[in-house]
């Protein structure tokens, strides 16, 4: 091996003789042979725990305007009065969605209640009760409802051609889309969209060949209904169809809303309290405010309410005496009569009823 005074030598001339313009076959220096050897000792890391981010990254986005630097992000806009007051739970905001003319949906409230629906900031409205579809009900919900609505149009106990007009009618109406029960056919699915341009939302209990068939028949989306086995039954549709919208119920607690997510739901369709039940937490509030807000009353301030007890205080004596009136005010009220009854006897009129009350007063 070459020693350091050698190699800087080779190093110094070939540094003197190098040129850019000399191709490298013309270089008669040998190439350099230089050892590089890391020891094993030697350990490479990278702390990330001291990498500071910038400024930029971690200070939120502002905006510069005429009133100054303003957030990004507008301020949210509520009336004095009107505000969501059923919020969606938090958890569905991490479902993908689906897209709806336009619209992404992660949310959809299951109620047919028009104040629940007005007062709510669900993405759609899930308009299924357990009564034959009629189209007065749908006009109703979709006059109080500011967001799309879908509504159900039969498969149990209204079947067939009924229904298949009802879609039609639902369509018509401005109904966003029409959800039929799980008993209804792949065939009633068939003429729905055959007839109707709004989707078709079909309800399955399983994924089997039923389901399937109504996928085939036109189905644009599946309704999840079943039960505690809907997570089993999204995976499995899921495997199936992984770019099909499925919808289902998230259940009562955020734990459930987000198993049913993570089995492959798109939007989540939640129960929101009765009208009925918000109006009983609202007055149990009302009455514990009023409770705790209600002073001490001796006993003096008490009104009497036995009847005994108020016969025993005389009600003559307690009443406040007359107050007359004045002669002045009835002389002067006297004269401005008779003024008048001149003037009407003046013009040819009979004498008014007024005067009576004033007759033989003097000024």
């Amino acid at each position: 091996m070459d020693t350091l005074n050698d190699l800087n030598e080779r190093v110094d001339a070939f540094v003197g003789t190098s040129s850019f313009d000399t191709p490298a076959a013309a270089n008669d220096q040998a190439p350099i042979d230089v050892p590089a050897e890391v020891h094993e000792d030697i350990v490479a890391s990278v702390d990330f725990s001291e990498v500071e981010l910038a400024d930029e990254f971690t200070e939120p986005q502002i905006a510069v305007t005429p009133n100054g630097l303003l957030p990004m992000e507008p301020l949210p806009i509520d009336g004095r009065l009107r505000k969501a007051a059923l919020r969606m739970p938090d958890e569905i905001e991490e479902a993908s969605g689906f897209t709806l003319f336009g619209r992404r949906i992660k949310s959809l409230i299951y109620t047919t209640d028009v104040a629940v629906i007005r007062n709510s900031n669900a993405d759609a409205v899930f308009a299924v009760y357990p009564f034959t579809p009629q189209p007065a009900i749908t006009q109703a919900l979709l006059t109080v409802a500011e967001c799309p609505v879908f509504v159900g149009v039969g498969g149990g106990t209204t079947t067939g051609k009924r229904s298949v007009q009802m879609a039609a009618v639902s369509e018509m109406q401005g109904a966003a889309g029409c959800v039929v029960n799980s008993p209804a056919t792949a065939e009633m699915v068939e003429h729905i969209t055959n007839i109707a341009d709004i989707p078709v939302i079909a309800t399955v209990v399983r994924c089997d060949d039923d389901a399937h068939a109504k996928v085939r028949a036109g189905a644009k989306i599946l309704n999840i209904a079943a039960g505690k086995n809907t997570p089993q039954v999204l995976r499995e549709l899921r495997e199936h169809y992984p770019n099909l919208p499925l919808i289902a119920p998230g259940g009562k607690t955020p734990e459930s809303i987000r198993e049913t997510i993570a089995a492959g739901a798109n939007a989540i369709i939640w129960t929101p309290p009765s009208a009925q039940q918000l109006q009983t937490d609202m007055m149990q509030r009302y009455r514990k405010m009023k409770e705790d807000a209600t002073p001490v009353i001796s006993r003096d301030d008490v009104p009497i309410i036995d009847q005994v007890a108020a016969a025993e205080v005389s009600q003559v004596e307690n009443m406040n005496p007359d107050v007359p009136i004045p002669d002045e005010v009835i002389e002067r009220v006297a004269s401005i009569h008779e003024r008048v009854e001149e003037h009407r006897a003046n013009r040819g009129l009979k004498p008014s009823l007024h005067g009576f009350f004033f007759r033989g007063k003097k000024r």
